[in-house]
């Protein structure tokens, strides 16, 4: 079979199904649940700073561009990325346990993304860095002090002011749960700290932009995660530029990407679980998904429209109080108004801060299943968020009545949608207990049709625009989550079709949730750290 065929099957295969799920551990064996961080035991530890959560710009302001004067790159404006997209954002305690939550979600709080900093000479030290970002001291661990002939080909490759930010996988954190589906949510989860980095950035008057001209299968080297010493596998997803806007992609020499892969890095990576059990399908689909280097294109500076919804609301503060509820009231309702601003922040033109990351043209429209929403009749709609148009080859029976004069949005059917929410979402409450829900469907076989790389970007979309719903649902008091578990041809006969051109990849629900007052939550971090006044 092609790569796209391999990858099409491992579609297929990790699917689930009323009558049996994707192939997973059957049973939690907690002996071997992986440690909550990765940490490099030996390497040198660079503090970061906190600030208060007060000091912050006007959350509708990130979204359309970045914000004024770029920040200078320095241990203040570091720290400030990353404790507003990857820091700790609580701890919580119950019945003896204790575990942390963090400001970028993830399936089940396993966390399997993290992040690796090359910084340039002058930024944080006097040279060079290479950098790993561990949240749970808020710190950066030393990798490597790049010698200065090394050095001063990174400061010549990059742009004045920013600085270059992987981002990887350890797909073992995912499949110790969720056995072969854990791909699908690694990347779903990579998709969220797109945007959350993309929003942080933002507010420091910094551009993020995917770098595609190095073959991702090259940068596991230049970012030291093909050493020895690694008992689970790790590999980069993508690689990002972070600083101020620029009009188009530039190009690193290789010279400058074999130096880096052949640097000696310092620090042993930890063991995550004392024993593993091997799921095959994970280590084959990974390779086929990587992108090979791709040819460059323009970064323009897109200038969304600035909604203007939320006056006077802070950013940071919704950051870091933002939740994945666990179950939702089944009583609350919100109006039409609101959830018609919801759908407007997750059109591509509405948002491009968080949505034009990667570069990659929108592929992912939304499948409404309306439940409580004054103004609005129950029942499933459909979000034309790619192309605004009536979608053809879906059931005959669809109405496609548009209900918004801005917002291309269509009444499919009317009547109550709670129960069907519930059983396609594995049966899951949440799904019909919300406000509102809703399936991604992306355009499956269109946009692999470029390349097997394409499938995990599809997941990173779906992960921005989940991130993007999280935080209009904070904003409006409310509380959203993402929902991993469907079943995922049951959605595709809902609608008619019997083939792959949509595929559904992220359900989500949005409400007010019902919290459990037995946890308690306490502070990210024991001290704040704050930057020289």
């Amino acid at each position: 079979m092609s790569p796209l065929q391999q990858v099409c099957a491992y579609h297929q295969l990790s699917k689930h199904q009323p009558q049996r799920f994707a192939t997973g551990p059957g049973q939690l064996d907690w002996a071997t649940q992986p440690a909550a961080f990765r940490r490099y035991n030996g390497a040198r530890l660079i503090e970061l700073h906190h600030r208060p959560l007060e000091e912050s710009p006007g959350y509708d302001e990130v979204f359309a561009a970045p914000l004024a004067k770029p920040a200078p790159l320095n241990r203040a404006s570091v720290s400030q990325l990353l404790y507003d997209s990857l820091a700790l954002s609580a701890w919580k305690e119950a019945g003896g346990n204790r575990w942390t939550l963090r400001v970028n979600p993830s399936s089940g709080n396993l966390h399997p993304t993290e992040a690796y900093l090359l910084l340039p000479a002058g930024s944080l030290e006097g040279g060079a860095l290479l950098t790993h970002y561990t949240a749970d001291a808020h710190a950066l661990e030393v990798r490597a002090e790049l010698p200065a002939p090394l050095a001063l080909q990174l400061n010549q490759a990059l742009p004045v002011g920013g600085c270059l930010l992987a981002l990887a996988s350890i797909p073992w954190r995912e499949a110790w749960k969720y056995g072969e589906r854990a791909y699908r949510y690694c990347q779903h989860d990579l998709g969220h700290a797109l945007a959350a980095l993309a929003i942080a950035a933002s507010s420091l008057g910094w551009q993020v932009r995917m770098l595609r001209g190095v073959a991702e299968a090259q940068l596991d080297g230049v970012f030291g995660l093909d050493r020895d010493g690694f008992h689970e596998a790790e590999h980069v997803d993508c690689l990002l530029w972070v600083g101020p806007p620029q009009d188009a992609e530039f190009p690193l020499p290789m010279s400058l990407l074999q130096g880096l892969a052949a640097l000696d890095v310092t620090g042993t990576p930890n063991r995550l679980s004392r024993q593993y059990r091997d799921w095959s399908e994970l280590a084959r689909v990974q390779p086929l998904c990587r992108a090979p280097a791709l040819p460059a294109q323009p970064w323009r500076v897109e200038v969304g429209r600035a909604q203007a919804d939320n006056p006077g609301l802070p950013l940071r503060p919704l950051l870091h109080r933002r939740r994945s509820a666990q179950a939702m009231d089944a009583k609350s309702g919100i109006h039409a108004d609101l959830l018609f601003a919801w759908l407007q922040r997750v059109m591509p033109a509405s948002s491009p801060v968080p949505l034009a990351v990667s570069g990659e043209p929108a592929q992912v429209d939304l499948l409404l299943f309306v439940h409580r929403v004054q103004g609005l009749m129950p029942g499933l709609y459909w979000l034309a968020r790619v192309d605004g148009q009536v979608q053809s080859g879906l059931r005959e029976d669809f109405l496609w009545q548009r209900v918004h004069e801005q917002l291309p949005l269509y009444r499919l059917l009317e009547g109550d949608a709670r129960g069907l929410a519930e059983f396609l979402s594995c049966g899951q409450d949440i799904a019909s207990d919300g406000c509102v829900a809703l399936a991604m469907l992306s355009r499956f076989d269109l946009a692999l049709a470029a390349g097997a790389w394409r499938y995990p970007r599809l997941y990173w979309e779906c992960g921005q625009i989940g991130q993007l719903l999280y935080l209009e649902a904070e904003a409006a008091g409310l509380s959203a989550t993402g929902i991993g578990c469907y079943f995922d041809d049951a959605v595709h006969e809902l609608l008619g079709l019997a083939d792959s051109r949509w595929q559904s990849l992220y359900h989500f629900t949005l409400g007010r949730a019902v919290w459990d007052e037995r946890l308690c939550s306490l502070p990210a971090y024991p001290e704040l750290r704050l930057p020289p006044s």
